[in-house]
């Protein structure tokens, strides 16, 4: 997957399982690969999925949820931030890459597992 029909087929599938089953990384990972980003360079990604995930939630609405479960996400999320910031600078690229391409297989391997296992069921 390189070039401008690399990166099609990677967001048409990557918007496809985000809004089939909420994993929209396992195809974008793949491309990041082929084409040579550096993990800092594939972390403007993440861009995409905030975008579709506005497009979300602008069609839904918010998640019905209570303030408390609301300021733990907030807090959840400036913690992951920061305690990632620490160290970003000192992980080798090549670490790096497995760090983001891990939990991309794990989640499609999960997606294709669930999958295949409710078409068992019937």
């Amino acid at each position: 997957m390189r070039g401008a029909w690399g990166a099609v087929v990677a967001g048409v599938a990557g918007g496809f399982m985000n809004a089939s089953a909420a994993v929209g990384g396992p195809p974008v990972s793949p491309y990041a690969v082929n084409t040579g980003w550096s993990v800092r360079e594939s972390q403007h990604a993440a861009l995409y999925g905030v975008f579709v995930n506005a497009l979300s939630l602008a069609a839904n609405g918010a998640p019905r949820l209570a303030p408390s479960v609301w300021a733990s996400l907030v807090a959840a999320m400036a913690a992951g931030a920061a305690m990632g910031r620490a160290p970003a600078s000192r992980v080798p690229e090549r670490h790096a890459r497995r760090l983001v391409l891990l939990p991309a297989l794990a989640g499609g391997m999960s997606v294709l597992a669930k999958g295949l296992w409710e078409l068992r069921e019937g």
